[in-house]
């Protein structure tokens, strides 16, 4: 039959490990004060905010966007800055249905949709397949300073077979390009690899 009493040693791990917990929860935890309301949390961090922002936490900002996705439910902002928060911490799944969520309340957002689309390209380990090609080429046509979005549509074209849509989206891009404009020449030459395919 085996003893439940403790050895000296056993006693002393114990209380070792006690003393431990204690300190750290003196150092690190809040002893003595109570839990405070998340109403009273988010008025601490709205001060904050004021009078100094830079010292947020990624914590005290994601809660802060949280709150306003509760303050103004209707608005794609608060989703669209989640879904940039959590991407940056490398949570691509996250941060796909945080851009979802802010599409849902405004579907022609440009920012949610090219971030969307990005992160549609990540998970397909850089293939440019049909959903984001189709967000690429709304948010171009919604707004043709996104570029990038609309030569990433082209390039969706491209790796689904049509090349001529391709080239049609990549001459379109590079005639509304000014001149003098840097992109123009990368453009060319991309222009030139796909008549040749």
């Amino acid at each position: 039959m085996t003893s439940l009493a403790l050895t000296r040693t056993q006693w002393l791990i114990l209380g070792a490990c006690l003393a431990l917990g204690v300190a750290g929860y003196v150092a690190i935890g809040r002893p003595g004060i109570a839990d405070e309301p998340m109403s009273a949390r988010q008025a601490a961090l709205a001060e904050k905010i004021k009078t100094d922002p830079q010292s947020l936490t990624a914590a005290e900002t994601l809660s802060r966007l949280e709150q306003a996705v509760i303050d103004r439910p209707d608005e794609p902002e608060p989703h669209f800055f989640i879904g940039e928060m959590l991407r940056a911490q490398n949570r691509p799944d996250d941060a796909l249905r945080a851009y979802q969520s802010a599409l849902r309340r405004d579907e022609n957002f440009v920012p949610a949709m090219v971030s969307l689309a990005d992160v549609l390209v990540e998970l397909s380990d850089g293939a440019v397949g049909p959903d984001a090609t189709r967000l690429y080429a709304r948010a171009y046509q919604l707004d043709e300073t996104q570029v990038r979005a609309g030569m990433y549509a082209a390039m969706g074209a491209a790796q689904a077979g049509d090349q001529e849509k391709a080239n049609q989206a990549m001459r379109y891009i590079y005639s509304r390009l000014p001149e003098g404009d840097p992109r123009r020449e990368r453009f060319r030459a991309m222009i030139e690899a796909i008549g040749e395919e």
